[in-house]
This record gives C-alpha cells, sequence and structure tokens, in this order.
C-alpha cells in the first residue's frame, strides 16, 4: 500500500527554518565535498528537511518528513553519476515509507524498472518471523540530515541513545539498531568556537553548535563561512529533485 505524502489541507508556508552549507576543509581526506541542507516547516506539524551532495562518485539529493516529534515518516533519495551523458544521469531513486510497521521501498531502477521491497532488520538484532521495525531515526548521504536525531535525542554530555535507524547511504539500505553517543564539547579552533561532539557506529563523529545544527565532523567537513568559500551554488545536472512525483 502506497501512502499519500505528508501534508495538510491547509498548509501555512512558513519559510526556512535554517540553511546551511557544508564543504571539505584542507584536512579532509575527500576533496570537493559540497553539501546543502535546508529544514523547511511545512504548518503541518511537519519539518521536510533537504540535502544535496556534490562529490567526484555521486550526486546525492535527499528528502526526508519529520513529524512534531522528529520522527521520520518518509524519505526520498535520488543518486546520479556526475558526468553522466545521460538525459536523468543514470539515477537512482528511491523512496522510504516510514509510517507503517514495516519500511518499505520503492525503487526506480537506472533501466527505468520500478521494484517494491520490504527492508528486514539487519545482523543479529532481527527477529523471527519480523519482516521489519518501524525506525525512529534516518542517516543519509552529507552530515545535515543528523541534525534531526540530535534534536530529538537531545544528549547530556556522557549520555547515548539506542535505536532502530534506518542507513539509506549505500547502495544496499541498512535498518538496524544504532547508537547515538555524546561526547565531551571541544574548542574546534577552525570553526572558531566550542562545538557539541556526537558519535554514530562509535566512530563517525559529527560536531554540532549549541542548537544542535551539524557544523561539521571530524573528517574535515565544515561550515562554508568558516572555510571563508563563497556561498554554495548546488547544481541540477539532471533536474530538479521530484520526490512527490517520483520514483
Amino acid at each position: 500500500m502506497e501512502l499519500a505524502y505528508p501534508t495538510c489541507a491547509f498548509p501555512d508556508d512558513t519559510g526556512s527554518f535554517f540553511v546551511a552549507e557544508l564543504a571539505s576543509g584542507s584536512t579532509s581526506l575527500e576533496r570537493n565535498i559540497l553539501e546543502l541542507f535546508e529544514f523547511l516547516p511545512d504548518g503541518c506539524g511537519h519539518t521536510r528537511v533537504t540535502v544535496a551532495q556534490r562529490w567526484r562518485l555521486s550526486n546525492d539529493d535527499v528528502e526526508v518528513i519529520f513529524d512534531e516529534g522528529w520522527l521520520p515518516l518518509r524519505a526520498w533519495k535520488r543518486m546520479t553519476v556526475p558526468g553522466s551523458p545521460r538525459p536523468d544521469g543514470h539515477g537512482d531513486i528511491r523512496r522510504y515509507e516510514l509510517r507503517m510497521p514495516e519500511v518499505t521501498i520503492k525503487r526506480r531502477t537506472p533501466d527505468g524498472e520500478i521494484v517494491y521491497e520490504v527492508l528486514k532488520p539487519s545482523g543479529r538484532t532481527q527477529e523471527p518471523g519480523v519482516l521489519g521495525m518501524r525506525p525512529t531515526a534516518v542517516i543519509g548521504p552529507g552530515r545535515g540530515l543528523l541534525t534531526a536525531w540530535l534534536k530529538r535525542a537531545r544528549l547530556s554530555v556522557g549520555s547515548k541513545s539506542r535505536e532502530w535507524v534506518l542507513d539509506f547511504r549505500e547502495m544496499v539500505e541498512k535498518l538496524q539498531q544504532v547508537t547515538l553517543r555524546r561526547d565531551e564539547d571541544r574548542n574546534e579552533p577552525t570553526l572558531g568556537r566550542t562545538v557539541r561532539v556526537y558519535t554514530i557506529y562509535g566512530r563517525e563523529s559529527v560536531f554540532a553548535d549549541e542548537n544542535d545544527v551539524v557544523v561539521g565532523d571530524l573528517g574535515g567537513l565544515r561550515t562554508a563561512q568558516s572555510l571563508g568559500v563563497a556561498p554554495i551554488a548546488i547544481r541540477y545536472d539532471y533536474g530538479a529533485p521530484d520526490p512527490k512525483g517520483t520514483p
């Protein structure tokens, strides 16, 4: 069953909640990464988060809709190949339905085939007879999307939260239990401020400001402003994202 796009009868255009631009800094192992993420309240109690990430191997466009408690309702991702001669960028488009007990995926492959799938839990957390678990957080391309999880978890220094998470960064998605941990705050000279430090999977650390908005990561990603670069202009070489109409 396909559910309707989350909205309400009389949405109130409340404008952008915030926009953030991230780019790879001088200490990054992977150069020329650009990320633009935006949080947009729709006036219905939902917040629509969009992410555009550009790097040498892939163009990723993402939309996730969260409810008023920062629980994910629906996720969408388009992956295109940089430099592809095809008008669609050899696009792979996937929609993740998160409002039901089972996580379902509708995918349009680069060949145009439509595929439906129920996502099973990964690893030893899978229980006999259980086809899916509803995730309370998502991890997608880029780092900005983690902001929603940080805002909902509201962890104090030294505390952690282990939750069911949909991680859809790779070609093969994972539904599994992941631990979010808040470490000691640190003074980060490259950002000119003290930042909150959060870690997922015990090895991936991101930096956030006092409002839990992601402003960088341990791998060298930083705000464009701190790097002194011009505002990021994301190109949509293969057409604007269409989360409502595709796949």
